[in-house]
């Protein structure tokens, strides 16, 4: 009798560990089926009515926020806000900012190509006019640019101003490029970069100490 009670003892403790790795399996095949749905159910919150006027990074980026979204037009609609695309650089036309200091002259030229776009050239001179710094390329409007403006400190003025920010990122690097929402008091367009690398001694431009950059 003892060996019988002793034989159903140990067949009932394996079929309850047995039970409780399926219910464990079953439990993780749950979260993940419920996650690759909300991944998918995310996906599907973003209406986009024309993807040519949006650099694809600009959009994985939306993916990031929770609520639903809708790119129409010139806008984009969340909820019940609607934000309006930068517009203060004209579509397809070339923008020249410059700036100097006491020992080099920036130049800066920007061309929007589409609501979240920018074509750009940046050039470093010595007060000889000779090229020591240049970088070219595509700059994309920060994906989360509707929760707020960024915010420059004019400094002729010493005023705040809020400003639109694109990025350049490649080879772990990254150059920032701000332009400015609105004019200043000469009504000029103002715009500012900033250069970094994760690996600092890749970092070719120093722009530690510049000016801000405006229209002529």
């Amino acid at each position: 009798m003892k060996h019988t009670l002793y034989i159903l003892t140990i067949v009932f403790g394996l079929w309850s560990c047995n039970n409780q790795v399926t219910e464990k399996k079953a439990e993780r095949n749950l979260m993940d089926t419920l996650q690759t749905v909300s991944v998918g159910k995310q996906k599907q919150n973003i209406y986009i009515q024309d993807k040519s006027q949006y650099d694809q990074i600009f959009i994985q980026g939306l993916a990031n926020y929770n609520e639903p979204i809708k790119l129409i037009n010139n806008y984009i609609l969340t909820d019940q806000d609607t934000t309006f695309f930068p517009n203060d650089l004209e579509l397809n036309k070339k923008t020249t900012f410059r700036g100097i200091n006491d020992s080099a002259k920036f130049t800066l030229t920007v061309t929007r190509t589409n609501l979240t776009n920018l074509n750009y050239d940046f050039q470093i001179l010595d007060k000889n006019d000779k090229i020591v710094e240049t970088k070219s390329g595509k700059a994309i409007l920060g994906s989360m640019f509707f929760l707020a403006s960024e915010v420059d400190e004019d400094d002729l003025t010493g005023n705040a101003y809020g400003s639109s920010e694109y990025s350049d990122k490649s080879n772990g690097c990254w150059l920032a490029i701000r332009i400015g929402i609105g004019l200043d008091d000469n009504g000029k367009q103002r715009a500012t970069l900033s250069y970094n690398c994760e690996d600092e001694n890749k970092k070719t431009i120093d722009l530690d100490e510049y000016p801000i950059l405006r229209t002529e």
